[in-house]
């Protein structure tokens, strides 16, 4: 999340989203009664003699509600902030009505409390982060899988061929520079300051490769890394490189790293019987009531077991509350399929509440 200004004498906060994590964020801050303001779309009927009655434009507005609800649409990525407009155009609407306005991760928005509690205050300054991108590359000669990570969110984009396929296939055939320059562009693309280029794959591709990718862009050297041991290119490889023991190593201060030693603990208590762990929600709001959980994992798939929004935000309020952590997973991931299979979600316990 980026604030971009705190008011503190006026209650008032300007801020963009970034990605799920910090709808989730926002959603645990608002309460009814606040003021949001930001960006939407109203529907407005032009009066004249060859208007259409059933017909109106859809126009652009800055409009302030008090709000009375926040629901998260998790699956769709938006949250939906209801209540009454108190500021608006005149010419657009009168003030009184309801109206809903839907925020995405890069959407910017206003906050105003009448109060702002020590917590929230703490989940405010919690969802400032440096943002961490890592780019993945597992290719061969024939084809390049690409991949990138924020967060825990993992995206899969179009698989590059080279052309060398099947029988034509030569494994010492030297790719064109046409298929490296299209994996170089896809990288570049998606490219920003700070982030770590990851590159695998059988063969000495992958050097090759490197070495035509530094002559693009010198400065990359310090962020360009070469995984070993992954004897696989495209999609596949890229699941690879992520479960590859050099590559977790290399990004163990990332929230990625973080959540998957986490898991990894919870999984080993398991195991060994330890009651320090919990999973499935009621056991972890039971846990969380009595200030006992440490750190919570939770898949943004755990609303497939019928969680209410309303009720995972107060159960994460506590648990903070407590001065525990709590991670959301994005479902992209390897990770959230392992806490799916838990109930959702999993918590490390500080003590055992049986």
């Amino acid at each position: 999340m980026i604030i971009h200004k705190f008011i503190k004498n006026k209650g008032l906060v300007y801020l963009t989203l970034e990605d799920a994590d910090d709808l989730w964020c926002l959603k645990r801050i608002i309460e009814n009664g606040d003021l949001v303001s930001g960006e939407t779309t109203r529907v407005i009927k032009r009066e004249g003699l060859y208007s259409r009655p059933d017909k109106g434009e859809r126009v652009r507005v800055r409009v302030t509600v008090r709000v009375e609800s926040a629901k998260l649409d998790s699956s769709l990525g938006r949250l939906r902030i209801s209540g009454k407009i108190v500021e608006i155009p005149e010419d657009i609407i009168a003030k009184g009505s309801s109206h809903s306005i839907v925020v995405t991760p890069n959407y910017s928005l206003s906050l105003q409390k009448d109060r702002w509690k020590d917590l929230d205050l703490r989940i405010l300054k919690d969802s400032v982060r440096t943002s961490e991108r890592f780019i993945l590359i597992a290719m061969d000669g024939r084809e390049a899988g690409i991949g990138t990570v924020k967060g825990t969110h993992l995206q899969i984009l179009p698989t590059i061929e080279s052309g060398l396929m099947g029988k034509h296939y030569d494994i010492k055939t030297k790719p064109s520079n046409l298929y490296f320059d299209q994996v170089a562009q896809i990288i570049l693309l998606g490219y920003e300051p700070l982030t770590k280029i990851f590159l695998a794959g059988p063969g000495h591709v992958k050097n090759s490769f490197a070495s035509f990718l530094l002559k693009l862009r010198g400065d990359l050297k310090e962020n360009l890394k070469l995984i070993d041991g992954i004897d696989v290119a495209g999609e596949d490889g890229i699941y690879m490189i992520l479960r590859s023991p050099q590559f977790k190593k290399q990004i163990e201060e990332s929230k990625l790293a973080q959540v998957s030693n986490l898991l990894e603990q919870a999984i080993k208590r398991i195991s060994d019987g330890d009651k320090k762990v919990a999973y499935t929600f009621n056991e972890v709001k039971e846990a969380s009531n009595l200030g006992a959980v440490d750190s919570v994992l939770i898949s943004d798939k755990i609303f497939d077991y019928g969680t209410n929004d309303d009720d995972l935000a107060d159960l994460l309020n506590s648990v903070e509350t407590f001065r525990g952590k709590s991670y959301m997973i994005d479902s992209s991931t390897e990770i959230s399929s392992q806490v799916m299979a838990l109930g959702g979600i999993v918590a490390l316990l500080r003590f055992s509440p049986k």
